[in-house]
This record gives structure tokens, C-alpha cells and sequence, in this order.
């Protein structure tokens, strides 16, 4: 169930390039990582760290990196590898945990390797 705060913080995340994927209008999450990662972003943004406004801005500015790097029918495109990557981006640039910390957060309990030390 979604607090006002989340929904407002999805209203903005959905805005143009940065849209999550969906299927029947549901958030489609393939790996529970990928849901984690998304809960930890809004919650991450509700406790003051970032505006969610600021993540989409960065969302976007990646994706489009990632296109300008990739075919467009790359089959390793995954849009929350490039989640993972903006969300601990936000969090070393707003010294929210170091970058060991955030490493083995990632292992640990997002169970996925970071996207920015490739570890």
C-alpha cells in the first residue's frame, strides 16, 4: 500500500524518459533486488537525502548515456541496473554511507553487485 509520499514520489519518477517498467499499469519488478532497490530510493528520498525530482533528472541523464554507448536492441539493457547505479550515485555524492558501506549493503541486502565499483 502506497503512503501519499510514495505516490507522489512515483508521479514524478514516471514523467517521460525515466519511466519504470509496467505491465498491466503495475510496476514490473523481474528480481526482488530490483524491488528492493526501488523501495530504498523513495524511502531514501522521503527521509530528506534527495528530492525524487533530482533522481529522475539523473535517471534520465544515464539512460541516455547508456543509449548513446549501446544499440538500442542491446539485450543487456536492464532499466534497474541503471537504477542501482543512480541510487548509489545519490547516496556517495549525499554521504549517506561510504563506499565500503555501500558495497556490502549491496551484496548483502539488495543481493546484487554495485554498479559503480563493479564488485
Amino acid at each position: 500500500m502506497y503512503t501519499k509520499y510514495e505516490e507522489y514520489a512515483l508521479s514524478i519518477i514516471s514523467g517521460g524518459e525515466s519511466n519504470p517498467p509496467k505491465i498491466n499499469g503495475k510496476l514490473n519488478f523481474k528480481d526482488d533486488w530490483s524491488q528492493t532497490a526501488f523501495a530504498l530510493a523513495i524511502n531514501l528520498s522521503k527521509k530528506g537525502f534527495f528530492e525524487m525530482e533530482e533522481f529522475r533528472q539523473e535517471m534520465i541523464k544515464t539512460i541516455k548515456e547508456w543509449e548513446d554507448n549501446h544499440p538500442l536492441d542491446d539485450k543487456s539493457w536492464n532499466y534497474y541496473e541503471i537504477w542501482v547505479s543512480v541510487l548509489e550515485k545519490l547516496i556517495y555524492e549525499k554521504d549517506v554511507l561510504n563506499r565500503s558501506e555501500v558495497s556490502s549493503f549491496f551484496k548483502k541486502i539488495i543481493d546484487c553487485k554495485s554498479q559503480i565499483l563493479n564488485e
